[in-house]
């Protein structure tokens, strides 16, 4: 066959349904095929960036790679950003780029970069250049694989477009690459070490990360919780559990009973999460004592060192561990906890950050997936705003880039199309990503779109007037936000109040057509404040 339908035939036998894309000249003839195949959903973005968030916000709502086609030259580089959010929070992203021809390198030929991979270099897990037609297939299996095998994070595939009108030789490949095997390695001597630690231990805390969004994580940590064991999550772990249950005591960084929590443990253990400096340590979180699981060793004892450490497969650990405290008994008061919890919530409500959180939490059905950018209300959201199940809370917090969460709640509502989805933006954050409420109406993805209006970059106003004591140097001129949603023939409302907030929510907000809501916001008080 030719080169464009064994890659249709490669994405079909994988189980992809969803390309994100901005096509070009050196794409076109896959965008035929693919066109002409209709088995897949092809996402034309409008720019590329967008469309990396879009594949980002994809992959973390479903689990799964999100495939990402792209140009050569502007088309590689604008997914720049993209990839290194992927990369830096193992979200996990096939990146299929569709290159020029070889033979014309040097020859001052249309987007014409030599060796343009080695810009991803560092932030890939692998990098699959084709430079034989009939390694087309063995790339293509390969690159999956590596996506998703041990820590998930993106991968290229770079393939010359004259390889997409040529017949490729039949070589041989095997069925879709099943999921990696449990890792046993290790396991009974790190599991009969953690006995020995929790012999002497009375107030254990969990603390989950992103790694345990898997199907049997959230029953193994139920287990091991409910025999009066405070669970924390990171920011990537929110929704790990229900934050309804009575054992959940929301972010590790939040202040009030999270710290109070971490305070008097005398040990934490830490599964599916990095423990990232930017994540713990920078927001305050200390420890005493460690017990480190994770997919591997990459992050184990960077920022605070073990008593023990696990490295595999993360549910094989945890549960193992749920068996050593079978029998245990510990001191920790619940109902005490969680009444420090309530007390808390309530003097919150006097910060309007936490306020308009509750406010949407409150007004959202149970299973939204809340997608965040780098603002204030996201920052309320990452410390206090209860998710319900997993894969609901998005946050960009692998090199926090900005404008991320429109496109990542678009890619969020294609995964996932029976959940509701709301995006929390900022008005620095959206204004550069407008032109894809184009894409909202073009693909009729009923997304909710909640803009804070407070006419700056409000966390660097914040922090301009609190080290240097200048105001207004992070300003900034807005359009009219309901207009602009209106020119995409999008509904939209704008309310300087909760009580106009909470009306709007009751009264317009469908949630299953697009709606923008803003909220002319003159608070800029962070969380950590």
């Amino acid at each position: 066959m030719q080169g464009k339908q064994l890659i249709s035939a490669f994405f079909r036998e994988n189980g992809i349904s969803c390309i994100f894309q901005l096509p070009g000249l050196h794409t076109l003839s896959l965008n035929a095929e693919l066109f002409v195949s209709k088995t897949l959903k092809i996402i034309t973005a409008r720019h590329e960036t967008s469309c990396a968030f879009m594949a980002d916000g994809y992959a973390r709502a479903s689990g799964k790679p999100a495939v990402l086609l792209v140009t050569p030259g502007p088309g590689l580089g604008n997914i720049v950003t993209g990839c290194m959010e992927a990369y830096s929070d193992d979200v996990p992203l096939f990146i299929l780029h569709v290159d020029t021809d070889r033979r014309d390198i040097g020859k001052g030929a249309l987007h014409e970069i030599e060796n343009p991979e080695n810009i991803f270099r560092y932030f890939t897990k692998g990098i699959f250049k084709v430079d034989e037609a009939s390694h087309v297939r063995s790339a293509l299996d390969g690159a999956l694989g590596r996506c998703t095998e041990g820590r998930p994070g993106p991968v290229l595939v770079s393939i010359p477009f004259s390889f997409l009108d040529r017949e490729i030789p039949d070589t041989p490949h095997g069925p879709p690459r099943p999921p990696g095997q449990a890792s046993y390695a290790g396991l009974d001597e790190f599991l009969n070490d953690c006995r020995d630690i929790l012999a002497h231990k009375v107030r254990p805390v969990l603390v989950g990360g992103r790694g345990l969004m898997h199907p049997r994580a959230g029953d193994i940590v139920e287990e091991i919780c409910a025999r009066g064991v405070p669970f924390l999550t990171t920011t990537g772990g929110k929704g790990v559990i229900s934050d309804r249950a009575v054992f959940s005591f929301g972010n590790i960084i939040a202040k009030g009973v999270a710290r109070d929590i971490l305070d008097r443990a005398d040990l934490v253990i830490a599964a599916g999460t990095r423990l990232r400096e930017a994540d713990t340590k920078k927001r305050g979180v200390r420890i005493r004592e460690l017990i480190h699981i994770d997919t591997d060793e990459r992050w184990i004892g960077k920022n605070y060192p073990c008593t023990a450490h696990f490295e595999g497969n993360v549910e094989l650990a945890l549960e193992g561990l749920s068996g050593t405290m079978r029998d245990r008994v510990f001191e920790w008061d619940l109902a005490f906890l969680d009444g420090k919890r309530n007390a808390e919530r309530n003097a919150l409500q006097s910060q309007t950050g936490h306020a308009v959180i509750n406010l949407i939490r409150n007004a959202s059905p149970s299973n939204t997936i809340f997608a965040c950018d780098l603002n204030l209300p996201s920052y309320w959201a990452e410390y206090y705003l209860p998710v319900y199940s997993p894969r609901s809370f998005l946050m960009p917090r692998g090199i926090s880039p900005i404008f991320y969460s429109l496109s990542a709640a678009i890619g969020a509502k294609l995964a996932r199309p029976a959940a509701p989805c709301l995006a929390l933006c900022g008005d620095g954050g959206l204004l550069p990503q407008t032109a894809e409420l184009a894409t909202i109406v073009k693909y009729k993805v009923p997304v909710v779109i909640f803009v804070d209006n407070n006419m700056s970059y409000g966390i660097l106003e914040e922090a301009m007037r609190s080290r240097y004591g200048i105001d207004g140097s992070m300003r900034l001129e807005n359009p009219d936000f309901v207009k602009l949603a209106a020119s995409y023939g999008i509904p939209a409302a704008s309310a300087d109040t909760l009580d106009g907030l909470r009306t709007i929510f009751r009264e317009k907000v469908a949630w299953d057509e697009p709606f923008l809501i803003e909220f002319k916001d003159t608070d800029n008080t962070p969380p950590w404040e």
